[in-house]
């Protein structure tokens, strides 16, 4: 073998290695003839290497050597679209299907480019052309499965992954995992499970399929298998800020240890991108400081809840409102909340580059995050200070763990000086509550007296979230059933639409010897019909350590007794804030044999019971947890005293 031939061997092996370091410094140091093939294999490696205008020029530089090389022309057009630059790298392959007969790559390639411009039934035609060409192109199959998917025809979809499926030759997952992920849109999680399980055991990126198996455990209500999966996917890829954001989001529903949070947390915040940008300061002689909300929850929502009636107070008082919706999603409380702001921004599938830049532009004074670590949020905007102060409030109710962001909102029941620990924000309390409820959009329904006085048995009754109604929650719960004879236990959700969560409740209250009979499992309905749904509850049994939010609160506008187990952290004290702020304090429990001892106490005493309820009746609706007046105030208190704070740290202070 020649020495010329052995060294253009050894450096394509390096290729197939994926070795391009050591391949490009041996192609920099290549003495032979410099041909048309040299300089396509330049410009590929230094493709892979992210140096894309050199390898632009190489690839131009082949060409121009030898016109009939079509390999290179094909190598700068998949370039230009690995670059975003559609146009150039369409006119290219365009040209090649024009030139070479069966090019199936080059049709395949447009239909990619087609499908990115969201044109799917143009895609569609040229993924088609390039499976009649090659007809068993499998990376073709799988993007008619998906472009299938996206015109919305399922069933076709199914049948183009399945053809992919037997095509697939290298054993990737993907095909697969989407595939469940189809069947778990559906609610076949029999079908959902199976793919996912055949995905897990072939090649590709896993994580995706265990956050995908997570996803269907938690639609279940099966809280800890899903935290299970979503820590297996998060470990499995320890750079994916969105599983492991996910998977914080969730940690709560169980008990856990603080110092697991705190090393995803860790982990969070060291896997995101630090963007370069000039920091803003506040003006302190703007007459009217600018204040932004971002998240995705501006809608019928316990975010559009809490502010609703707060936005109106708080924009006659010398502030500008701005909100940064990262959501599609908009109805008929977005519209009352567009009613007080001065913009109203969708920020959904912009770059964090572009979202950054926006709320710099608009001399955002404090922004505040209302998503946390849930569903389309984003916290990589605060990791870069978007604002001069930052702030977490009322939707994620633990640390980010986020060092920027500078402030926690919460109040002196459920962030105590002695939970400081468990944040990387400092702590500024409200004076009464961390939160409050809009009353002007709830219907008018009147409460009741205790509904045993008419039913004769107890029902206790918790509208949570199936997801906080965990082994141990059933197990305490069960107990009390079985010390309260003839009681029943109400549970209502969104997750009980589907059958098989209800069987899977059914079966764990059956091995705590609890009988079916003795549940009533509603689905989810309106919320006029879920409020009125409330006067059938005697007493609420509160979810731990995750304690109730919303339901908490509607349930004590409908003068509910609501019966608490309190803990350490800000999402285990939200029913004893709620509870101390309607003078409610014996029904806190701090340990599980409490909380079951006053559930029989309340539960055995009707005249007790019924007196609690006519004490809400009389001071629930007046209380500081529904007065947008008060509350309006303390938020606002609150938000001069971090502008005050900021002035200090920025020694704006020391010539007055």
């Amino acid at each position: 073998m020649s020495k010329h031939k052995a060294a253009l061997e050894e450096i394509i092996n390096l290729i197939k290695e994926k070795n391009f370091i050591l391949a490009k410094d041996k192609l920099i140091k290549f003495d032979k003839e410099k041909n048309y093939h040299y300089f396509n294999v330049f410009g590929f490696v230094l493709q892979e290497l992210g140096e894309f205008n050199d390898a632009e020029k190489n690839y131009i530089k082949s060409y121009e050597l030898n016109k009939d090389f079509f390999e290179a022309r094909f190598n700068l057009a998949c370039l230009y679209f690995k670059k975003k630059s559609y146009l150039e790298a369409e006119k290219i392959f365009l040209e090649l299907v024009n030139k070479i007969k069966d090019d199936y790559l080059s049709y395949y390639n447009l239909g990619l480019i087609r499908f990115e411009n969201k044109d799917y039934h143009s895609a569609l035609d040229l993924f088609k052309k390039s499976t009649n060409i090659q007809i068993d192109f499998y990376s073709a199959y799988h993007q008619i499965a998906l472009t299938y998917e996206k015109l919305g025809d399922i069933n076709e979809a199914i049948k183009n992954y399945k053809i992919a499926i037997s095509l697939n030759k290298e054993k990737l997952n993907v095909s697969w995992n989407n595939l469940g992920v189809i069947y778990l849109r559906s609610k076949n999680f029999e079908e959902a499970f199976k793919c996912f399980k055949e995905a897990s055991n072939l090649n590709g990126d896993k994580s995706l399929v265990f956050n995908n198996v997570a996803s269907a455990y938690f639609e279940l209500g099966e809280s800890f298998y899903g935290k299970m999966y979503l820590e297996k996917a998060a470990q499995y890829n320890k750079s994916n800020t969105k599983i492991i954001s996910r998977l914080l989001g969730v940690f709560p529903y169980n008990n856990y240890e603080f110092s697991d949070y705190k090393f995803w947390a860790d982990q969070f915040r060291k896997s995101i991108k630090n963007l370069s940008f000039d920091f803003n300061k506040i003006n302190s002689f703007k007459k009217k400081k600018r204040i932004g909300f971002f998240g995705a929850d501006f809608v019928n929502h316990p975010v559009g809840y809490f502010l609703l009636d707060l936005l109106p107070k708080i924009k006659l008082n010398n502030l500008d409102i701005y909100i940064y919706s990262n959501s599609s999603n908009e109805d008929d409380l977005s519209k009352q909340l567009k009613e007080n702001v001065i913009k109203w921004e969708k920020v959904f599938e912009i770059h964090t580059s572009q979202i950054i830049n926006l709320i710099r532009s608009d001399n955002i004074d404090i922004l505040i995050d209302m998503s946390g670590h849930t569903d389309n949020g984003n916290l990589e905007i605060f990791a870069n200070r978007a604002a001069p102060i930052q702030l977490s409030w009322a939707s994620f109710l633990a640390t980010t763990g986020i060092k920027e962001i500078d402030y926690i909102i919460g109040d002196p029941h459920v962030t105590p000086k002695n939970t400081k620990e468990y944040f990387s924000e400092k702590i500024i309390n409200l004076s009464n509550i961390w939160c409050h409820l809009s009353t002007s959009n709830i219907p008018h329904i009147d409460a009741v007296e205790s509904p045993v006085i008419k039913n004769g048995f107890i029902t206790f009754g918790s509208f949570n979230n199936l997801n906080k109604i965990n082994n141990e929650v059933i197990k305490v719960w069960s107990d009390i059933l079985n010390g309260v004879e003839g009681s029943k236990l109400f549970i209502k959700n969104f997750q009980l639409n589907n059958n098989l969560a209800k069987n899977i409740l059914i079966e764990k209250f059956r091995k705590n010897n609890i009988s079916p009979e003795r549940l009533i499992l509603e689905n989810s309905s309106s919320r006029e019909d879920t409020l009125n749904k409330y006067n059938l509850i005697d007493i609420a049994l509160d979810t731990f350590p995750w304690n109730g939010g919303t339901t908490s609160f509607e349930l004590s506008w409908m003068c509910v007794p609501l019966l608490t187990l309190s803990g350490d952290r800000f999402m285990a004290r939200c029913g004893e804030s709620i509870n101390r702020n309607l003078n409610m304090a014996d029904f806190i429990a701090y340990n599980s044999q409490e909380y079951i001892l006053k559930a029989i106490k309340y539960s055995s005493n009707i005249k007790l019971l019924d007196y609690a309820r006519s004490h809400l009746r009389s001071s629930s609706r007046k209380s500081v947890l529904f007065n947008s007046n008060a509350f309006a105030k303390a938020f606002l208190d609150c938000l001069n005293k971090v502008v005050d704070f900021y002035k200090k740290e920025n020694n704006e202070f020391k010539n007055v």
